[in-house]
């Protein structure tokens, strides 16, 4: 078992995803894409081993929904894990393509606790998500390599709460 000076997840209990969506990723079917996934289970699993309970993904395509996706399948073998969606709302993935809304909606019916910023998508609509997640966690797993939008105001904003955010995008940060 690790001790607390070797695990920066040691003594939290919820932890918030941020992270782009497809296009800022890897490739689905790629050496890049394998070695994300890889990187954020390891992630997953050491914020389990050092306390999280709670992890709040945003449902979004992409980062969002690789994470959650982690959470899930750890969960098969550590029950006490939760899995926790904060959307913008119930039409986010009305427009998406059928493949990405099967992702969704297993995560959907799968999450213990879903909670929506609003009635309908928009930028208000995700900028509330966004701020949820933050303020409902005491660490942060992320994937931000672009220096412009959502997951960068997301990764600013756990910043300036003095949260823990390891970036996944930073090869060296694992």
């Amino acid at each position: 078992m690790e001790s607390p000076s070797e695990n920066p997840f040691w003594g939290k209990t919820a932890c918030c995803f941020t992270g782009h969506r497809p296009a800022g990723l890897p490739a689905e079917n790629s050496g890049g894409m394998a070695a994300l996934r890889l990187r954020l289970m390891r992630a997953v699993c050491e914020a389990a081993d050092g306390g999280v309970r709670v992890f709040w993904a945003g449902g979004a395509q992409g980062f969002d929904q690789l994470a959650a996706e982690a959470v899930l399948l750890l969960r098969e073998s550590r029950p006490e894990l939760r899995l926790a969606l904060a959307l913008p709302a119930k039409d986010q993935a009305d427009s998406w393509p059928s493949d990405a809304k099967q992702r969704y909606n297993r995560a959907l019916a799968a999450a213990d606790t879903v909670w929506y910023a609003a009635g309908r998508t928009d930028t208000g609509a995700l900028l509330r998500r966004n701020r949820y997640l933050v303020d409902h966690a005491d660490c942060c797993i992320a994937y931000l390599h672009r220096a412009a939008g959502g997951t960068l105001y997301t990764v600013r904003y756990a910043l300036s709460r003095g949260i823990y955010v390891r970036n996944l995008a930073i090869p060296d940060e694992m």
